[in-house]
């Protein structure tokens, strides 16, 4: 049985996944606010708890789905040694659960989540790093199945490095996506018209290399265009991003030309 300590997007996915798990049925749910506690444990048939102490000692799983700055806060508030731990962090070592576990470990969920939404379908590739040996690895394997079939093992360096890397492929390319929403808006314009652009150019990274798929002004050092982009944008910050962005491109200072 699986007790979930924290109720955002990636609990709630975790909860949509092992809804309806004869191995490994979510039968408690942690949560600050009580509130937010019972709407996850409601999708799963679960008991909703807000204080820490009254964490059931007969659970064997236990899965930390919290804000990274929350660890060391919450760890030592624990009831009990837990018998299996797992932490969903991208940065954080799972070191800090060693004197609150007997086994611990890491399931990253390398995966951009929406707890509003219906997320059991969702392809979600898991980064699995741990210290389980012996009897405990097969049952640590048998969760990991259940929750996504594509799991690869880690080091707590490559989980640090995936996840820069994620920053880098998502969180900026989504803050690229709002600029770019807010420059069509000036001029009337849906951002629903790049939507097909964005999709192609996911496919083609999934059958080349980035470098290989990259197209555009600066990687045809199109001098006269790159020029005329610059002018046009409103602020003097957006005309940063956009030289130091194709500077990358390019992999060469620009600044002769700007």
């Amino acid at each position: 049985m699986v007790t979930l300590i924290g109720s955002g997007n990636v609990a709630t996915w975790m909860a949509q996944r092992l809804q309806g798990s004869s191995r490994f049925p979510v039968t408690q749910v942690y949560s600050r606010t009580l509130a937010n506690a019972r709407v996850l444990a409601d999708l799963c048939g679960a008991e909703a708890i807000d204080n820490i102490k009254e964490l059931n000692p007969d659970n064997q799983v236990f899965i930390f789905a919290l804000a990274d700055k929350a660890y060391d806060e919450m760890l030592p508030q624990l009831p009990f040694k837990l018998p299996m731990a797992f932490m969903t962090s991208g940065t954080v070592s799972c070191q800090c659960l060693k004197d609150y576990a007997d086994c611990f470990g890491v399931i990253y969920p390398l995966q951009t989540f929406t707890k509003t939404q219906d997320m059991r379908a969702l392809e979600v590739p898991l980064c699995l790093e741990s210290d389980f040996v012996g009897k405990q690895k097969p049952l640590m394997w048998e969760l990991v199945q259940e929750l996504s079939p594509t799991c690869y093992e880690v080091s707590e360096s490559q989980r640090a490095q995936m996840h820069v890397a994620a920053v880098f492929a998502c969180n900026f390319s989504n803050a690229m996506y709002q600029i770019a929403y807010k420059l069509l808006k000036e001029k009337g314009l849906p951002f629903e018209i790049l939507l097909p652009l964005l999709r192609q150019t996911v496919e083609k990274v999934s059958q080349m290399t980035p470098a290989e798929a990259q197209t555009g002004p600066a990687a045809r050092r199109d001098f006269n265009v790159m020029r005329k982009q610059v002018e046009s944008l409103p602020n003097d910050r957006l005309k940063e991003v956009y030289k130091l962005v194709s500077e990358t491109i390019m992999n060469s200072n620009l600044s002769f030309l700007f």
